[in-house]
């Protein structure tokens, strides 16, 4: 399972002042707490990772279902009452195929793969001393959205799959250089799916890490 050293350090050292913040920089518009009073748009880096287990029916681990990053993004904000909100979490993986005899006579293809929130994720934020870090957990759902490629290019979307309610752990910082950046994670032990029997995915991890769009 995919462990978050990094996020781990900033939670402890964040808990300690975390009921100090005094609302100082909430009337500078660069602040934190003033860019989350709107809408932030983060694209994912690419040290952000999904991990997950796949096994048969025989329970024989598949080495070809390791998800990769291709793309995503997390969209936060505060709410009036003050919350803090992941309004989405988009994360698009890489296409899968499963080899000819595992599933069918014929290779497989999986396309449009896609990880996202079924619902808001809102958490109670605690505010580092300075106002310059802030941090909570929220239960959010996870679903995932997935589509058949067949062999002439034709692209057959398939149910969307609710792999369920996941507790979220986020942190949200304003370097130095007043670059905003979040981290989003979470894990699901055990089973998180079944495909018809035949594949059964468990033990689900997402760890994201979120930077603002670079812009030119």
């Amino acid at each position: 399972m995919h462990k978050l050293p990094a996020l781990s350090l900033l939670l402890a050292t964040l808990a300690l002042p975390a009921c100090a913040f005094d609302g100082a920089g909430l009337g500078d518009e660069s602040s934190l707490a003033a860019q989350l009073d709107d809408r932030v748009f983060l694209d994912l880096a690419q040290s952000s990772h999904v991990g997950v287990n796949a096994y048969d029916a025989e329970g024989n681990e598949l080495d070809y279902v390791e998800p990769r990053i291709t793309d995503g993004r997390v969209v936060l904000r505060s709410s009036g009452d003050g919350w803090l909100l992941v309004e989405d979490l988009d994360i698009r993986l890489e296409d899968v195929t499963i080899p000819a005899g595992e599933l069918a006579d014929q290779p497989i293809y999986l396309t449009d793969v896609e990880l996202r929130l079924g619902t808001q994720l809102a958490a109670q934020p605690f505010w580092a001393g300075d106002g310059r870090a802030v941090w909570g957990t929220g239960p959010a759902d996870i679903l995932l959205d997935w589509s058949w490629l067949t062999n002439d290019g034709t692209v057959y979307p398939l149910a969307t799959q609710r792999l369920g309610e996941a507790e979220f752990t986020l942190a949200v910082t304003l370097d130095e250089y007043d670059t905003l950046t979040a981290e989003v994670a979470t894990a699901m032990p055990g089973e998180v799916h079944e495909l018809t029997g035949l594949v059964t995915f468990a033990d689900l991890s997402i760890a994201v890490d979120a930077v603002q769009p670079y812009v030119e």
